[in-house]
């Protein structure tokens, strides 16, 4: 799992096995280790008694809750994102995005995307859409 965060917006990149945890019930758990004490923990959590997306941060942890029930709809359809928009009260809103992953038109050197989703575009599409 792939996390980005730009100005108020959280975005979930899944891979293929990823999203089928994640339709079974299944919470992913991730972490990035800056140092022995210094740890970002983040977690997609698939929830039973939601209705909407929910993001929670505390204690160095931020957590992405799902509905159970639109996960595993997601999973099985060619949809490619998930998304809800939560209010921080009155001035604020945080975008979150949970994204099924493509595999790259343009290979990267050393990065396995063997799990990765085939991508829709072809290669031709990604070249015009540089040029």
């Amino acid at each position: 799992m792939k996390l980005r965060i730009h100005k108020n917006a959280i975005r979930l990149r899944l891979s293929q096995s990823e999203v089928d945890q994640i339709a079974l019930g299944r919470p992913i758990y991730e972490e990035l280790n800056l140092g022995e004490k210094q740890v970002l923990q983040y977690a997609l959590i698939p929830d039973q008694t939601l209705d909407s997306i929910l993001a929670r941060f505390s204690d160095q942890k931020l957590e992405i809750f799902v509905p159970l029930t639109l996960s595993t709809t997601w999973a099985k359809t060619d949809e490619v994102s998930l998304n809800q928009t939560q209010n921080e009260g009155t001035l604020q809103e945080t975008l979150i995005l949970i994204e099924k992953d493509f595999q790259c038109l343009h290979k990267r050197p050393n990065e396995d995307e063997s799990d990765n989703f085939p991508n829709p575009k072809t290669p031709e599409d990604y070249s015009k859409s540089v040029n």
